[in-house]
């Protein structure tokens, strides 16, 4: 996975504003993920739904497509258990 700033630098107006947001979005993503992880073991849906829906658009305005796609399935419907081998992947990011 790689991240491609150049829709949120045209969104923030900045290379520097970009960089910011790249920065934050590491910080928070291993505690993101975490939580996410705990309420799908839990069967707390409304959690992970919640976390998967912020997660989602972080991903979209990162050019992370692919985990965002992943993301919105399980923001629709996270009972079910599809393939999250991408949480593994944006966790290595």
């Amino acid at each position: 996975m790689n991240i491609n700033t150049e829709h949120l630098r045209s969104l923030l107006g900045s290379e520097e504003a970009a960089q910011r947001f790249v920065t934050l979005f590491r910080q928070q993503l291993p505690q993101q993920l975490e939580s996410l992880r705990q309420a799908l073991s839990e069967s707390d849906w409304d959690t992970a739904s919640n976390t998967a829906h912020g997660l989602k658009s972080q991903c979209r305005y990162l050019g992370l497509d692919e985990a965002a796609d992943s993301l919105q399935e399980l923001e629709n419907d996270p009972k079910m258990r599809q393939d999250l081998s991408f949480i593994d992947a944006l966790a290595r990011m």
